[in-house]
């Protein structure tokens, strides 16, 4: 009788195990189905390039600049990626961000003065964030989860974990190289397994005041940026967002705030073109709706 009854318990424990180990999914599995479900495993074949294109308004901190209208684009392969924004304005004239899957660049947002922007600094200090492939999420060609063993990036499960009011699955991403201290967190949502967010955080001491009492008074610069994917829609076999938000904040003493708004257009997968050669075949549509 004893005998059977510590077999139940011990059944019972196992059981208990199992349905814990299951509640909580591990990276691998999370990973898996945001490839199978979120992007209805839907990869760019190699050889071919993805080109989207679509507005922009950006909102900065810069006196009298409020809110620019502009254009944005975004071209990737699997191992290169550039994404440019022209305001064509004295006060902000553009952004490109690109890597060619070795080197970053980083361009001037007012060339004349060779001068970066908040966001271009601190993108040009975290090189991760362009180099693997990450800014812009999965409409990015070069979206480090499509290929995670080619990167030999760990990423690792958070658990859920509430955001914006949210509560999403949460990976954190770690690079092979080029991170530093830079955290990466990739949100993933719970229903539908699609990239909704991405939020990269670093800190940094600020220096001595010129008094004891001054210096006791500087707070901890944080930067944050968070990209933000929205209003999703089936292109051909792949479901992408058609709202791209970008919010950076620089926080201490005080708070510098920039915020990006990007509304997709127009979707195009096509061959690389060879230097020098002319336009190959392409496949161009707008989004439905």
């Amino acid at each position: 009788m004893r005998r059977s009854v510590s077999a139940r318990v011990f059944l019972l424990l196992l059981s208990g195990a199992a349905a814990l180990s299951a509640a909580k999914p591990t990276a691998d599995e999370i990973v898996r189905m945001h490839l199978a479900e979120g992007l209805n495993g839907a990869v760019l074949p190699t050889g071919q390039m993805r080109d989207i294109r679509g507005a922009a308004v950006v909102t900065t901190p810069a006196k009298a600049a409020g809110a620019l209208a502009g254009s944005f684009r975004l071209t990737s392969t699997g191992v290169s990626s550039r994404l440019t924004m022209q305001f064509r304005t004295d006060l902000y004239e553009s952004e490109e961000w690109g890597t060619d899957g070795q080197e970053v660049e980083i361009g001037f947002a007012q060339p004349r003065t060779s001068s970066r922007s908040a966001v271009g600094i601190f993108l040009w200090v975290n090189k991760a964030i362009v180099g693997e492939g990450l800014i812009g999420g999965v409409l990015n060609a070069r979206w480090p989860l499509l290929n995670l063993a080619a990167r030999d990036a760990k990423v690792s499960y958070d658990g859920v974990k509430k955001i914006d009011g949210r509560e999403l699955h949460r990976l954190r991403y770690r690079a092979k190289q080029r991170q530093g201290p830079l955290e990466v967190f990739v949100f993933v949502e719970p229903e539908t397994y699609r990239h909704v967010a991405t939020v990269y955080t670093t800190s940094q001491a600020q220096g001595m005041g010129a008094t004891p009492e001054t210096s006791s008074q500087q707070q901890e610069l944080v930067f944050r940026l968070e990209e933000w994917f929205s209003d999703f829609e089936r292109f051909g076999a792949v479901i992408l967002p058609k709202t791209w938000t970008l919010r950076y904040e620089r926080s201490g003493n005080t708070t510098s705030e920039w915020k990006y708004e990007l509304k997709l257009d127009s979707f195009e997968e096509r061959e690389q073109r060879p230097a020098g050669s002319g336009r190959s075949a392409s496949l161009i549509s707008p989004f439905i709706g």
